[in-house]
């Protein structure tokens, strides 16, 4: 198949799971099932039929506005059906068809992960510790994902970046917790650290954590510029995770290991 063809394709079934993603945001933090009722419509629970219910281009083809009560509908439906269509597509072009599907997965469960914190400053543990689980096991199966020959030796390696990166972060939330005397960030953003090592590895860590926190930061200040937020108000940290995460597969991963581990006393710590 031609590859432009095949990136088509990809980017059509990234729409879908995107659709998909939508329901997981909306359903899973109130307890609801993610299978069952069909789409309907968030105002009047009315059942959106099928045509209507495109990723991306029905949004637009009903003007933002629900066909059944006329009530308007979130944009953060096409957005987040678009982004993980870009994402599959550019993860598609990036990786050979095993590591894709793994990291397809990841990404899907980041934007999960992100849109839950986003609305309600959480993160599920089926999305973080299952990421744990999930991220050892598939790099014995699949060893590449350690950038190991042996199923064992990346299962271990796996295991120990998840012990890493939650270990850190979990201090870090300690100890900024003690010196401020009340909660400075949620342990589940620990366990996605620790989910984020046990699919990208140790290697992944410093990237994540100094990312993350230059685009919290600078989020967070210019929130405060412009008043729309106040000193003291908790802010999500999960979704600035899971970009710099994203960000390490999309490029970050590469430019590190040709800047900086290649050649340098780093490369001991890299392998």
């Amino acid at each position: 198949m031609n590859p432009w063809a095949e990136g088509m394709a990809v980017f059509g079934f990234g729409a879908c799971v995107g659709s998909f993603l939508n329901v997981c945001i909306l359903r899973w933090p109130l307890g609801l099932s993610i299978i069952r009722p069909a789409s309907r419509c968030p105002a009047c629970g009315l059942k959106i039929p099928g045509p209507l219910n495109l990723p991306v281009v029905g949004y637009f083809f009903l003007r933002g506005r629900a066909r059944c009560c006329g009530a308007h509908l979130d944009p953060r439906y096409p957005v987040t059906e678009g982004l993980t269509a870009l994402l599959f597509t550019a993860l598609w072009f990036l990786y050979p068809s095993q590591l894709f599907l793994v990291y397809a997965v990841l990404a899907s469960g980041l934007i999960v992960a992100s849109g839950i914190d986003f609305d309600h400053l959480v993160i599920p543990d089926g999305l973080t510790l299952g990421g744990v689980v999930a991220g050892i096991s598939l790099s014995y199966l699949l060893p590449e994902l350690q950038d190991r020959a042996d199923p064992t030796d990346a299962m271990i390696r796996s295991a120990l970046s998840a012990a890493i990166g939650g270990g850190i972060l979990y201090g870090l939330a300690k100890t900024a917790s003690w010196l401020l005397q009340k909660e400075a960030m949620g342990t589940g953003d620990a366990k996605l650290l620790a989910a984020l090592g046990a699919f990208l590895g140790w290697n992944s860590l410093p990237w994540i954590l100094a990312l993350s926190s230059l685009l919290g930061t600078t989020v967070g200040v210019a929130m405060l510029f412009q008043r729309k937020q106040k000193l003291g108000v908790k802010i999500p940290y999960g979704p600035y995770l899971a970009l710099a995460a994203l960000l390490w597969l999309l490029g970050g991963k590469s430019l590190l290991s040709k800047y900086l581990f290649n050649n340098s006393p780093l490369a001991a710590l890299g392998s």
